[in-house]
């Protein structure tokens, strides 16, 4: 089930940070109220990031569901221009431009009849949504927040949303075999702290749309692993998206 790898994933890799965040309390401590309750709230979109993430992952190709997801640099940047007020310049205009023909064309045609994928698929824009929100209030809160403290708080807030979810849906939280075990430590170590919590440790000084549109990578990778790893398919239209995509990438 969805909550039992997202409550164990976010369990170990907030554990495994707890120690440096305690060093670090001062500038939680130092927030005021309302900062507060945006920390929680980035936990919340995280939380709900992750859990549309993982059912798209579920329930369409690998390749989609990353495609999917990868609308987010759009949405980050309406964002930091309306909230942060960081103007679109036309390399990055150009560099949407071709990132979204990319996904179009992975994404159009893909969902036919089959309600699952779609559903699948729009679970995958979902997340991309809430991705956005969550770096949003990540890059508010990292002007003064130390990485530390902001990732431990936000794991923990994410961790306990799953258990939540995880406890009225009656889920089994072990007995998992040793593939689960491997598969969620790599998720907490590798996939969170190296790329969850680094990803927010550079919210505190760059440009997120930048950022944000260097993670169009994730679906060329993504897509070639699931074909080796799983057998999924690679068609021609997953290719011309990956090149149009890498595309951005390099105009950016």
């Amino acid at each position: 089930p969805i909550e039992v790898i997202g409550f164990w994933r976010l369990a170990i890799a907030s554990a495994a940070l707890a120690p440096l965040a305690w060093r670090a309390r001062g500038s939680w401590l130092a927030l005021r109220a309302r900062e507060r309750w945006l920390h929680l709230a980035a936990g919340v979109f995280l939380f709900l990031h992750l859990w549309t993430y993982v059912y798209a992952a579920q329930h369409t190709l690998i390749a989609n569901c990353m495609a999917a997801f990868c609308t987010h640099p759009l949405l980050v940047g309406l964002g930091a221009w309306v909230f942060h007020g960081e103007r679109p310049t036309p390399r990055r205009g150009a560099a949407y431009l071709l990132a979204g023909l990319g996904v179009w064309a992975l994404f159009s045609g893909s969902t036919g009849l089959d309600r699952a994928r779609l559903l699948g698929d729009l679970a995958g824009l979902a997340s991309a949504g809430f991705y956005a929100g969550y770096v949003l209030l990540g890059r508010r809160l990292r002007r003064t927040l130390d990485n530390r403290a902001y990732a431990t708080g936000v794991y923990l807030v994410t961790a306990a949303l799953f258990f939540a979810s995880g406890a009225a849906r009656g889920v089994i939280w072990t007995g998992q075999p040793p593939s689960f075990w491997f598969a969620v430590a790599g998720l907490s170590l590798g996939v969170t702290l190296g790329g969850h919590a680094l990803f927010s440790y550079l919210l505190g000084s760059m440009n997120m749309n930048l950022m944000t549109t260097a993670k169009l990578l994730e679906p060329i990778f993504g897509g070639l692993t699931a074909w080796l790893a799983f057998g999924e398919p690679l068609r021609a239209r997953t290719g011309l998206a990956f090149g149009l995509i890498a595309a951005a990438v390099v105009v950016l």
